[in-house]
């Protein structure tokens, strides 16, 4: 397999130009992933512990797209040029120009999305929006994906609301970006309005801040691709497992998988929200779980079998044990 490594700029609409990094095969019949980050976070999340994510997928024969959305990374405009990012931007703009590029780019290749955190709720919120790109894609995985915060008992909460929230809130303003890289948060600063759309969707409706458009009303009659979601045992506050699998219900009929990391069961540690990417572990652990549920939809056509996700019994469960 010939591995390449590309740096390529899209434009996006209101000024944005992202940064893109090509990792993997140049083979014109291979399948073609994009990875995105969530908040606080950009695509280095992928190049973490020993190979990453990105390079683990590159060596199964996938040409692997890191991208960093504006205000993130090296993408344009910086929090510095523009600290007035909102998740419009990365909505509307951003990741359909990402998605599009990519579909221009691979027309006869299958495509999936990797998402993490906050990531995978804007990708939805845009594929939501914009939902003629939906049958392009072949199916997403969801790392630590919810968009709702109810789970977890009253430390969880406390923690939830006083340090993402209130911390968060008060330093956003007295910086004008939210520190997240000072307060221990993250790994990249975020924008205050950003952050903000956050807090009012993963506490009340799934409503646009900015345009009132309701996505939870839009949702009806979207047909899903096939959709792997995980979350680690330890990640109590950013993406415990009851949120995430109130997530993948939220989203409607499609076939929707949802695992547990847990050591002793597949795994050989626990994990948290972001180490089940950057620990050099998790490409013994979870990587290749991945990299077999990928495999199986490359061959797989979009006629499978839908379960509506409405109560307990819709989304399969499964722990992963080797």
């Amino acid at each position: 397999m010939s591995v390449v490594t590309e740096q390529i700029q899209v434009a996006s609409d209101e000024g944005g130009v992202l940064q893109i990094q090509r990792l993997g095969t140049d083979s014109a019949t291979a399948p073609v992933i994009l990875l995105l980050h969530g908040a606080m976070a950009d695509s280095r999340l992928y190049l973490a512990a020993q190979c990453g994510l990105a390079g683990f997928l590159a060596e199964q024969g996938y040409c692997v797209y890191l991208a960093d959305l504006r205000g993130h990374g090296a993408s344009q405009p910086t929090l510095e040029q523009q600290p007035s990012i909102c998740s419009g931007d990365l909505i509307l703009r951003d990741i359909p120009a990402l998605l599009n590029t990519l579909v221009e780019r691979h027309a006869r290749q299958r495509l999936f999305v990797l998402s993490h955190g906050w990531g995978g709720v804007w990708l939805a919120s845009a594929l939501i929006r914009q939902p003629q790109l939906l049958p392009r894609i072949s199916g997403l995985v969801q790392l630590g994906v919810r968009r709702r915060a109810l789970a977890g008992g009253r430390w969880v909460r406390f923690v939830r609301r006083t340090l993402w929230g209130s911390l968060a809130s008060l330093s956003g303003r007295l910086k004008g970006r939210v520190p997240a890289r000072a307060l221990g948060l993250g790994s990249q600063d975020e924008a205050r309005a950003i952050h903000a759309a956050n807090l009012a969707w993963e506490r009340g409706e799934w409503r646009d801040l900015e345009d009132g458009f309701d996505y939870a009303s839009a949702l009806n009659g979207l047909a899903w691709p096939p959709s792997l979601y995980l979350a680690g045992d330890r990640d109590r506050v950013l993406g415990h497992i009851d949120d995430v699998r109130r997530f993948a219900r939220e989203l409607g009929r499609h076939d929707a998988q949802v695992i547990l990391l847990e050591k002793g069961r597949g795994c050989s540690r626990h994990y948290g929200h972001s180490d089940l990417l950057t620990h050099p572990q998790a490409e013994q652990d979870h990587f290749p779980l991945i990299a077999d549920w990928l495999a199986q939809r490359r061959q797989d056509s979009h006629t499978q079998e839908l379960f509506p996700c409405g109560n307990a019994s819709d989304v399969k469960e499964a722990a992963y044990i080797t």
